[in-house]
């Protein structure tokens, strides 16, 4: 894969997957320092709640969707129809299931006032049901500039959202951050809407074996991706059952500064999994293994600067940030430095592994990350609250690269000095980019 081919794409997809960090920033200035500690915890957990649901969603039938779309000639199979029937199945009986739930889930998470707000969870998924859908066919077709002029609506539109209510005094709980949510998703699906329109041949009913297609990737993808999501959500959940939800305000105040790496996981997956896909579909297997050794390479470096800030001056982020709040979050900003050494390989290979149609492994992956991951929380988090689930997180990042590098192997023959060796590709592509720079000057 040539990376110079594809950076007009992937400055788009770069800045896409740099909104959540510029609604990150507008979160810490705008909601975390301003709503009261117990207030942020309860969005915090009713905020998961909605961010696990949306993610099973996406691996049960929005994910089987890219990888048919972005095949060639899969255009005609009635994939679309059949992924949009078995999303809004798995988003109806998920908000059935929260609104059962509510009242019990806040009690055991020693959380009162999070039912009410749990109630509100079924309002936020209808919000943002077209707008993943959408953003998913943009994705597949790489139509990347739409893709970030959707997700634009909601990163931007939420924050400044936000400071109107806040400048008008009717800003104040988690239920008014809900509120916002619920306004800026449905205004990105109703953009997703207009830049997909001609994308969307649903139909009436899909064929049957359009569904199957789709039933029989999602259900192993749902395996993969509950992992990851326990990986990054159970953390809050265990440590409110133990602590309440001002020590999960506490942990969040580090934790959102790890939308970083998920940032970055995210601009290499909009190319990794598609690319994998069409390569392994064209048996072309020295350029998937090229393209795996650079991923992780590239990501790997580019991560760096942030492993350096986080280990050597967390006290000043959360200093300037937070005005004097939260001192706790700085011994958790150390170690998710550690996430650099994990991350990359981590969820590179797991793109990889879906692009090979390899559904099954990864699903047995997932299981595998799981049970590491719930061992990991419970190991550290009652000892040492806070402090621990972030301990707890970085072990869970670890576990899942290793059990990813051993699946992989079994495809791409990767090795760490191939890996090193694809620095030889970042000195050519800077020296690519710099005589550009100075031709064009």
């Amino acid at each position: 894969m040539e990376i110079g081919r594809h950076l007009a794409k992937g400055i788009w997809g770069l800045a896409d997957k740099s909104l959540p960090a510029v609604y990150g920033l507008g979160y810490v200035w705008l909601v975390i320092r301003v709503l009261p500690e117990e207030e942020f915890g309860n969005f915090v957990l009713v905020q998961e709640v909605f961010l696990v649901i949306s993610g099973l969603a996406t691996a049960f039938a929005l994910q089987p969707l890219l990888k048919f779309a972005s095949e060639e000639g899969a255009g005609g199979t009635g994939v679309v129809g059949a992924s949009f029937l078995l999303n809004a199945v798995f988003v109806a009986a998920a908000s059935v299931a929260v609104a059962s739930l509510a009242a019990p889930a806040a009690g055991a998470l020693h959380a009162p006032g999070l039912a009410p707000l749990l109630l509100m969870v079924p309002a936020m998924l209808l919000a943002s049901f077209f707008r993943n859908f959408t953003l998913t066919l943009l994705q597949a077709r790489f139509q990347v500039r739409e893709v970030f002029w959707t997700d634009a609506v909601h990163f931007l539109g939420a924050p400044l959202l936000v400071w109107v209510a806040s400048r008008a005094h009717m800003f104040g709980t988690a239920a008014d951050m809900v509120t916002v949510n619920l306004v800026s998703l449905s205004a990105s699906s109703l953009a997703g809407l207009w830049y997909a329109r001609g994308m969307l041949r649903i139909g009436r009913r899909p064929p049957a074996a359009a569904v199957r297609q789709v039933w029989d990737y999602g259900k192993y993808s749902l395996g993969n991706v509950v992992s990851s999501l326990f990986s990054t959500k159970a953390d809050s959940f265990i440590l409110s059952a133990f602590t309440g939800p001002v020590q999960v305000a506490v942990y969040n105040s580090a934790k959102v500064f790890v939308r970083v790496y998920e940032t970055a996981a995210q601009v290499v997956q909009m190319f990794v999994l598609p690319a994998a896909s069409r390569l392994a579909s064209q048996g072309n297997r020295a350029s998937l293994n090229a393209m795996t050794e650079k991923a992780i390479l590239f990501l790997t470096v580019g991560l760096l600067p942030v492993t350096l800030v986080f280990v050597a001056v967390p006290g000043i982020l959360v200093d300037v940030l937070y005005g004097g709040r939260y001192a706790g979050a700085e011994p958790i900003l150390r170690i998710f430095g550690l996430l650099t050494l994990f991350v990359p390989l981590g969820s590179i290979g797991a793109n990889v592994l879906m692009g090979l149609g390899e559904a099954r492994l990864s699903f047995l992956l997932g299981l595998e990350v799981l049970a590491g991951s719930l061992g990991a929380f419970y190991l550290c988090i009652p000892f040492w609250g806070a402090t621990g689930a972030g301990a707890g997180y970085a072990l869970a990042a670890l576990v899942t690269a290793l059990l990813t590098l051993r699946y992989l192997l079994r495809f791409v023959p990767l090795t760490a000095t191939g890996v090193l060796r694809r620095t030889i590709d970042i000195r050519e592509f800077l020296r690519k980019r710099f005589s550009t720079w100075e031709t064009n000057g």
